[in-house]
């Protein structure tokens, strides 16, 4: 136990690659090129404008009307009107609808966040994936090799009689076997790169260039739980939220009156073969209007809408959370057993290596013992390929945690 723990103590995770910044270039490039974000950062610029839409005032109304029969006054008759009227509602409702609008647009933001963390992920999913992939090849490629060996010896072994038939069939069968596997890897890595190449939104047929370690050096340091206040998928809710609540005060604001201010002008023909005081003067009449909601229950219904609206949010917020929460201790779980399993695959690999060495010794004085050489072959291999398998869970878990707590 004092062992693993000293060990742990001493790990985290480090990349070596002669191009060490593939990976980083591969993100920057699938965000840049991503059309789902592009699409979204469209829908958040049309929300910006939306702002100015609800905050500012209603149209303003202008007339104009002509007389058909012209109506006699005593300073003349009218000939036509001009009007003019403005409605301005209740005071602070314009600065309630505008902060609803710039929340909802915070929202689209946070889903754009939310939108490429998810591609992030995906990404290296992806690479590590084929990281995998590629680590099993060199794999399976050495031990065919290593068998082409046994097969030479065990056929010059068949020569002096040291050995019988069976022991080369057993070993050009195990040797196909892994011939069958490489070729099923190999096209793995084809449909793994179309697919990486998609996530990119690049050509099917551009090469990918993957990294050719990955090796666990230290333990990282895990994030807060906190941390994942600030996830956008949380942080959409929020604005979300918060917009409710300035819809229910314009909800509550538009419940009051209105008031409308007005002028009508007046065209006025003088009266012919009379003198009168102010004859054929213009008449200007200035209006105010007030628009009160007498039947005040399609706002009220508006506002209680609004509010089971936010308590349906809050609600969604906290399972979101506690998903988060489950899937964050989930890989956490993972990542740590995924590191004590490569420490242990280490250590049957050494031993491996080290029981075939002495097999090999023991050749130069008696006779080969092929089944126990290929048995121990055939362990090796499957430590080997648990490894890269562990690895692979590692760095995985490790881009979930990025996903969940990166700020």
């Amino acid at each position: 136990m004092k062992h693993k723990l000293i060990y742990l103590l001493s790990c985290f995770l480090v990349v070596h690659i002669a191009n060490g910044q593939t990976l980083a270039h591969y993100l920057a490039e699938a965000e840049k090129n991503s059309s789902e974000i592009l699409a979204k950062q469209f829908q958040y610029e049309s929300a910006l404008e939306k702002v100015n839409e609800v905050g500012s005032l209603p149209n303003t109304q202008l007339g104009v009307g002509v007389f058909a029969q012209a109506v006699e006054t005593r300073v003349g008759p009218q000939r036509a009107r001009f009007s003019a009227s403005q409605k301005i509602p209740w005071f602070g409702t314009l600065n309630a609808k505008k902060e609803s609008a710039k929340l909802l647009a915070n929202a689209k933001e946070s889903e754009i966040d939310f939108l490429k963390r998810q591609l992030s992920l995906n990404v290296k999913i992806a690479y590590y994936e084929l990281y995998t992939l590629q680590q099993q090849q060199i794999i399976t490629q050495e031990h065919v090799e290593i068998l082409d060996t046994y097969e030479k010896l065990a056929l010059n072994e068949l020569e002096n009689n040291r050995t019988n038939m069976v022991d080369v069939l057993n070993i050009k069968m195990k040797k196909n076997t892994l011939l069958q596997q490489y070729q099923a890897i190999s096209e793995d890595i084809r449909s793994k790169k179309v697919r990486f190449n998609l996530l990119r939104n690049k050509p099917i047929q551009d090469e990918v260039l993957v990294l050719d370690s990955l090796q666990i050096a230290k333990t990282p340091q895990f994030e807060n739980d906190e941390a994942i206040r600030q996830h956008p998928r949380l942080q959409q809710l929020e604005h979300m939220q918060n917009a409710l609540q300035q819809s229910e005060i314009v909800a509550k604001k538009e419940g009051n009156p209105s008031i409308g201010f007005g002028l009508d002008y007046v065209l006025v023909s003088e009266r012919s073969g009379i003198s009168l005081p102010d004859n054929g003067k213009d008449i200007i009449m200035p209006m105010v209007t007030v628009s009160i909601p007498l039947f005040n229950k399609r706002h009220i219904a508006k506002q209680k809408q609004l509010q089971l609206e936010q308590e349906a949010i809050s609600q969604t917020k906290i399972t979101i959370k506690n998903q988060l929460l489950i899937a964050l201790e989930d890989a956490k779980n993972k990542m740590m057993n995924a590191q004590e399993s490569i420490h242990t695959q280490d250590e049957n690999i050494l031993q491996a290596k080290q029981a075939k060495e002495v097999i090999l010794a023991a050749y130069q004085t008696a006779k080969m013992d092929f089944e126990q050489l290929l048995a121990l072959d055939q362990l090796k291999l499957g430590f080997e390929l648990q490894k890269v398998t562990d690895v692979q869970t590692y760095f995985t878990n490790t881009a979930i945690i990025d996903f969940i707590t990166q700020e």
